[in-house]
């Protein structure tokens, strides 16, 4: 078993968010999906404080899951968060 195959949940999606070197706050993205999915995407804020998230998750529910999770990571700016989250 590879490594992102043990990063698929049964159910739900794990989001693995990375802090870029950048001089504005940006994370690289994966989530790992159930069912065996990975998608990859950049996370950063426009000048008005929305997230925006390049290019956008295909799954609408994962996509969703990931604009709350961006709420936290814009207050904590934490290097690195990892979170499962259940549909």
């Amino acid at each position: 078993m590879t490594s992102s195959q043990e990063l698929h949940p049964v159910a739900g999606a794990r989001f693995i968010c990375e802090r870029a070197l950048a001089t504005t706050p940006a994370y690289r993205i994966s989530v790992y999906v159930a069912g065996g999915a990975t998608h990859h995407a950049e996370l950063s804020w426009d000048s008005e404080g929305q997230a925006q998230v390049a290019p956008a998750i295909p799954d609408a529910w994962a996509q969703s899951e990931l604009i709350k999770l961006a709420r936290v990571l814009k207050h904590s700016q934490q290097q690195r968060l990892t979170r499962w989250r259940g549909p």
